[in-house]
């Protein structure tokens, strides 16, 4: 918990522990299929963040029972079992209950070498900063909500969100990887911190090296992400942002994503062999974003975990 790492690992056996996890979501897209295939991807990605193998899952499921058709249920439980089947996890079991309020979620358990844990907290100086996957899935969140997203920008918006985040884990893990987490819920910002924080370094971020989706800058002109800050003010205290930055730019670093990529540290010897090789796996959006820095400080003292900068 002290560091704030993606799941939780218990050893069992001195060469072998479990990674577990937890997580649900409330509907993003309307098609039950498709969000099925987004609920597993997004669930299972935390173990892979921890590097480790993802075995078994199990369902979690509220729904109103006399609102919602069997069938939907139907396709929903599909989709998810497409991305389980796409993953070589074994779905054991779930629970479901009745109520108002609709969520769909997964109990992920995986397994692991206890010495092979990659955790939040050894981000080495000299390391580069990996993103695989591009920003902005809340700025299209907001405009498909309002029916302002075009038929490309939602086949874009779904196929980031489904994307496993295993090829990339996999890959990342064959090279030398000193950190790692994926990035939901608090943003790349609210995400990098605890990787910075418990290493004692600060992370240099290029804001125009990070990736996004086509039109996330476009979009955003129309549309305002829902929850950019909630880690606004988790963030502030340790960031350095340069003024050159737009607030619009600096609120998608800061926007919670549903599914999103993974951010790992790796050797600079290796960042940009590493990223030629995720894009021939098929994460094309993959890029270097970064570098692990000694830790800095402002002219008041405080430490600068986060340092953003145009370049």
């Amino acid at each position: 918990m002290e560091t704030m790492d993606d799941a939780g690992v218990m050893r069992i056996a001195p060469d072998l522990a479990l990674v577990q996890t937890l997580d649900f979501l409330q509907p993003i897209v309307d098609d039950p299929k498709t969000f099925g295939r987004i609920v597993a991807a997004n669930s299972l990605s935390d173990v892979w963040a921890m590097g480790g193998k993802a075995v078994t899952a199990m369902n979690i499921l509220a729904y109103p029972v006399r609102k919602m058709p069997t069938s939907e249920v139907e396709e929903l439980l599909t989709g998810a079992c497409e991305k389980l089947q796409e993953a070589g996890v074994v779905l054991v079991g779930g629970h479901s209950m009745e109520q108002d309020e609709f969520v769909y979620g997964m109990s992920i358990t995986g397994l692991i070498h206890p010495d092979k844990v990659l955790t939040n907290a050894k981000a080495r100086v000299g390391d580069r900063l990996i993103l695989t996957k591009p920003l902005g899935i809340g700025i299209y969140a907001e405009a498909f909500y309002k029916d302002g997203l075009e038929e490309h920008q939602y086949r874009e918006f779904v196929a980031s969100m489904e994307r496993l985040n295993l090829y990339a884990a996999r890959l990342l893990q064959e090279n030398d990887v000193s950190a790692m987490t994926d990035v939901t819920g608090f943003g790349l910002l609210g995400h990098a911190l605890p990787i910075a924080r418990n290493a004692e370094v600060t992370l240099h971020i290029h804001a125009h090296a990070v990736p996004f989706l086509v039109d996330a800058m476009a979009l955003l002109e129309r549309f305002v992400p829902r929850q950019p800050w909630k880690s606004k003010d988790y963030v502030e205290p340790y960031a350095f942002v340069e003024p050159s930055i737009s607030s619009e730019h600096y609120s998608l670093l800061l926007e919670a994503q549903t599914s999103g990529g993974l951010l790992a540290t790796v050797s600079g010897n290796s960042a940009e062999n590493v990223v030629r090789s995720l894009h021939q796996a098929g994460d094309m959006s993959a890029a270097v974003i970064g570098e692990v820095i000694p830790l800095q400080t402002g002219a008041d003292g405080k430490k600068i975990y986060l340092r953003i900068t145009d370049t």
